[in-house]
């Protein structure tokens, strides 16, 4: 991926047999929509090293999930330079989804949030009414 420093759309779908994502991702810089459906074991989980961290500056404006299983918790580590950038945050059918955290109160750009078929999704975090343009 190192390669594809001007690609604005990363879409991938029916990986079964990924788990993880790879750290090359890091250098997708213009990355602005990123699509992920029916990995079925994919966590979302980084594994990166403290410098590989602060060198992790995707800002995507959109961010869709379908279909992840294993997926527990929205990846901070992968949206976590998109709070001024995110506009629109889509997870649907993601069944083991249980909690939102408190850090997506940070997306200050967020004008859209949808969640479908997350069953064991039970609130949202506290003070998401803070988000003005949602």
């Amino acid at each position: 991926m190192q390669y594809l420093k001007s690609l604005r759309t990363l879409f991938l779908s029916n990986c079964h047999g990924l788990v993880s994502l790879p750290w090359s991702l890091k250098f997708l810089t213009k990355l602005e929509h990123f699509k992920i459906y029916f990995c079925d074991k994919i966590n979302l989980e980084m594994e990166l090293e403290e410098e590989e961290n602060k060198d992790l500056q995707l800002r995507p404006k959109t961010f869709t999930t379908c279909g992840l299983y294993a997926l527990r918790d929205l990846p901070q580590l992968l949206l976590q330079g998109s709070s001024s950038t995110l506009q629109q945050l889509q997870i649907m059918n993601c069944p083991n989804l249980s909690v939102l955290p408190a850090w997506p109160l940070n997306l200050t750009s967020l004008g859209e949030l949808d969640i479908f078929s997350c069953r064991n999704l039970s609130a949202l975090p506290e003070g998401i009414d803070r988000l003005t343009n949602l």
